[in-house]
């Protein structure tokens, strides 16, 4: 209730007055920061927080995982790096959440910069955008608007390491963020950075959108 109250009031409320910019720190740093968070231009993040992954996943400490401010006026990026390595058998996941409030939010991009896999391991990078509106607490599920739900994937065979949404011009987008570094049962992966970019321009994301949509389509048809 008290969370639902707080992000109904950033809709009406020039968080951007209060907040300082957004600096190099971890994501635990972004996390102390609670409101009003931090700035990238017109952009402002907000309320990180770590949410439950899953139960057989090891977390990744929020300690380790460096957040880097960056991108564009246009396109404002947070780069994070994780420098994780997964051997057979394990399975690790950074679960969390934020808000983001500006003028005119259009989409989203999520993009795994660096990362390997073999065998049967896997990196995987999700980003849940809910505009105007909110999730259920703590899952990406619920939410009262179209949501987009960006999905990013790095495989042995085949890599989606870019996903790009658009949607209707919004002043918030309640964000889940779920990355994971897989092992499987007998490969390995590797995972060094994610970069999520909000509010890019829609000429951008749509061009992003439409070059990934071959890659797609070539991947539902190669042969298993």
């Amino acid at each position: 209730m008290v969370r639902r109250l707080v992000l109904a009031l950033a809709v009406l409320i020039p968080w951007q007055a209060s907040a300082g910019p957004c600096v190099p720190g971890t994501l635990q740093d972004y996390i102390d920061l609670g409101d009003p968070g931090c700035s990238l231009g017109a952009l402002v993040a907000a309320r990180f927080q770590l949410e439950a992954g899953q139960s057989f996943a090891t977390p990744i400490d929020p300690h380790t995982v460096q957040m880097t401010p960056g991108g564009s006026p246009s396109a404002p990026r947070l780069v994070l790096s994780f420098d994780v390595a997964a051997a057979a058998g394990d399975l690790f996941e950074s679960f969390f959440h934020f808000d983001a409030s500006a003028p005119a939010l259009t989409g989203g991009v999520i993009q795994i910069d660096t990362a390997s896999a073999s065998g049967d391991g896997v990196v995987t990078a999700t980003q849940d955008i809910c505009p105007d509106g909110l999730f259920l607490p703590g899952v990406p599920n619920g939410c009262p608007n179209p949501a987009a739900s960006l999905v990013a994937f790095v495989t042995e065979s085949n890599s989606g390491g870019d996903a790009a949404g658009i949607s209707p011009a919004a002043s918030l987008f309640d964000v889940f963020v779920d990355v994971t570094v897989d092992g499987g049962l007998a490969g390995s992966a590797s995972l060094g950075a994610v970069s999520i970019t909000l509010a890019p321009e829609p000429s951008a994301a749509q061009l992003l959108a439409s070059a990934l949509a071959p890659l797609a389509l070539m991947r539902a048809r190669r042969p298993s």
